[in-house]
């Protein structure tokens, strides 16, 4: 059975581009002569060795590349609180030169490799359009090879907005202008310069994308020419609020009477129907004649409704604008 020492392989390899040094640990340890060899290579070629472990089973030897000896591996974010939307720089670094190897900077939240090259320092613009914690590491590999070394990972937090939309008035009537408005704030404080996408689940939006002041304040206007409640959303990096609005058609309608002369023996008047908002695609005006119960004037979908009517001399008629609905 082999002995539990260490066991300490060195070779010299003589090329003419240089000389490279390399020897094999077992996973039991180091010891001074390894680290006198490395030292030594150090001195002699300025980059540390790599160094390896053998495992053995049953007179099978395997070895793995487990790093370079002496090397460290660091990352740094900043900054590393922010909030959606904006962007922090990720840096990694090695203490010695990287030469025959690559730095990948890896996120593990999500997966992915984010930046990776074979200079001996790295960076990286990182950006996250929902809130979260996303966790960074930095790693040593060969081209190609399977990453062979790690920094301490790094966390960087992206923090959510405070969204509000209100609308006004609510309840509306048909065409009435509706001022739709809010305000994106972090911390309590307005945010300038934020994209707001708006959606409205119908009628009219005058803008479907506003940018905060600098107050953090946004506004548009909505319409709507049926009557009905519509849902209205603010989205702010994949955050989004909503807020309802109701908006119904006429209600109430009015009549006057005026004479088109004031000379005397004149019997003709006109009449005017007034609803007290747009009328609703279902609803209509009529004027009546509840004297002889003709209707005069309408069916009309507007929501004026005028008619000019002659009386026979000395008759007295009563007159009504009805409000139909259909």
């Amino acid at each position: 059975m082999m002995p539990r020492i260490l066991i300490l392989i060195f070779a010299i390899l003589m090329t003419g581009a240089g000389v490279a040094v390399y020897w094999v640990l077992t996973a039991h340890g180091s010891s001074q002569a390894t680290q006198t060899l490395d030292s030594d290579a150090y001195e002699l070629w300025g980059q540390h060795s790599p160094a390896y472990t053998v495992s053995i089973n049953e007179d099978n030897a395997v070895v793995s590349e487990t790093g370079v000896i002496g090397m460290t591996l660091s990352l740094t974010g900043n900054p590393t609180q922010l909030l959606v939307g904006q962007t922090a720089t990720l840096t990694g670094s090695a203490s010695e030169s990287t030469n025959g190897y690559t730095l990948g900077i890896y996120d593990e939240s999500t997966g992915q490799w984010v930046t990776g090259g074979s200079e001996q320092t790295i960076s990286a613009s990182v950006s996250q359009q929902t809130p979260g914690t996303h966790t960074y590491v930095l790693y040593l590999g060969t081209p190609g090879g399977a990453p062979i070394q790690s920094s301490s990972p790094v966390q960087i937090t992206w923090e959510a907005y405070q969204i509000s939309i209100q609308a006004s008035p609510s309840p509306a009537y048909i065409g009435q202008t509706i001022t739709v408005s809010g305000q994106v704030t972090a911390g309590g404080s307005g945010v300038p310069n934020i994209p707001v996408s708006l959606q409205a689940s119908g009628g009219n939006l005058a803008a479907a994308n506003v940018t905060t002041n600098a107050q953090g304040q946004w506004s548009t206007t909505f319409t709507a020419t049926t009557p009905g409640t519509y849902t209205l959303t603010a989205t702010v990096y994949g955050q989004s609020t909503t807020t309802t609005v109701q908006v119904q058609g006429a209600t109430a309608v009015t009549l006057t009477a005026t004479p088109v002369s004031t000379a005397p023996g004149n019997t003709t008047v006109t009449l005017t129907a007034q609803a007290n908002a747009p009328l609703a695609p279902n609803q209509t005006l009529s004027i009546v004649d509840v004297t002889t119960g003709q209707t005069i004037a309408g069916p009309s979908n507007q929501q004026t409704l005028a008619t000019t009517y002659t009386l026979s001399q000395g008759a007295t008629n009563q007159f009504v604008a009805y409000l139909n609905t259909n």
